[in-house]
């Protein structure tokens, strides 16, 4: 976690309270112009194979959260309700299946599956198929589950996978930080790359500073809004209205995400004080680190929860959140989707 804490704030400076100018980390400079020009061989080199139906990657170009995982679930949710079949793939980070592509059930750990793909399923009830090929995920839904549209969750770097559309997401807040590559800063790809995927999404109303970074190249703000609870009790998953949570009062946020400030906030927005638990992304929890008084609620993110159901405890909640974005954004969905024709 100091590692974590070390390296946000010289790789986002304005957010994390450093200072920009000492924040450069020029003796990196070598391994950067490395890492650029393996990420661009990397570009070049694959030429996937087409899929017949469409395949939307949704992705960034930053390590770290920025709400591509809650993008992916409203885009299932509203393909579905549009007589859609939709179907997800992912990396599976963290997970380690014995077999791939796996293909998430309810009843899957998250050692097997990863942590995001288990939470997409039993948020969406959409099939989703992992595997490190993400190609053969896309396949195998196309052939077991008879999905009509693929929705890649991460993978705009994985160019193996073929895709009729890109989706990137920029944290409204964070941006491309210090605008350097990794292990520099935090991009996966340069900021250029923006100018090549179809659709910027900015999760939460930009700053100054990052919307001058992407310049004209972001679309759409993205939202995310709390929507109900969940409540885990062995494989059995208990769904509740947002009234119905915790009593307003003192909590323990607990987050293991890219971001988790702006979880805390969202906390905090409902109304809770908040003793905050941050973790680094896809920390595996055990149940020594939650024994806390055993009284005051806990709350945490649904990529957390689903990693401690074997233990799960009765004053401990999840909290769900669900992207909005404006009608304009769906437009252009749909007219992706009507548009699009088999290669």
């Amino acid at each position: 976690m100091a590692l974590e804490d070390w390296l946000n704030k010289r790789w986002y400076p304005a957010s994390e309270g450093g200072d920009s100018d000492a924040m450069q980390l020029p003796l990196l400079a070598p391994l950067e112009v490395a890492f650029k020009q393996a990420s661009r061989w990397r570009r070049l080199r694959k030429k996937p194979k087409p899929l017949p139906v469409p395949v939307i990657v949704v992705g960034n170009i930053t390590v770290g959260g920025a709400g591509k995982t809650p993008l992916v679930a409203e885009l299932g949710r509203w393909l579905r309700e549009r007589g859609k079949k939709p179907g997800i793939v992912s990396r599976g980070y963290g997970g380690r299946a014995s077999t791939y592509p796996y293909h998430v059930t309810a009843q899957s750990h998250p050692l097997e599956s990863g942590d995001e793909p288990l939470m997409l399923h039993l948020m969406t009830g959409l099939p989703v198929m992992v595997s490190p090929k993400r190609a053969e995920a896309a396949q195998a839904l196309i052939d077991d589950h008879g999905c009509d549209v693929i929705l890649a969750d991460d993978g705009l770097q994985h160019y193996g996978l073929w895709r009729s559309l890109e989706i990137c997401v920029v944290d409204g807040g964070r941006g491309l930080g210090n605008e350097h590559l990794l292990p520099r800063g935090p991009l996966r790809e340069s900021a250029e790359r923006l100018n090549t995927v179809d659709i910027v999404v900015f999760n939460g109303e930009p700053t100054e500073v990052v919307a001058s970074q992407c310049g004209e190249q972001a679309d759409f703000v993205m939202t995310l809004q709390p929507s109900r609870w969940h409540q885990f009790n062995l494989d059995q998953t208990s769904t509740l209205k947002l009234e119905s949570g915790p009593e307003m009062g003192p909590c323990h946020g607990v987050a293991a995400i890219g971001n988790p400030q702006r979880f805390f906030q969202s906390l905090r927005d409902l109304g809770y004080n908040v003793m905050e638990m941050a973790f680094p992304d896809h920390h595996q929890f055990s149940q020594t680190e939650l024994q806390l008084d055993g009284i005051t609620p806990v709350i945490m993110t649904m990529k957390d929860a689903v990693k401690c159901r074997d233990f799960w405890q009765s004053h401990w909640w999840a909290l769900e959140v669900q992207a909005t974005l404006p009608d304009f954004f769906y437009q252009q969905i749909h007219q992706h989707l009507e548009s699009f024709e088999p290669v």
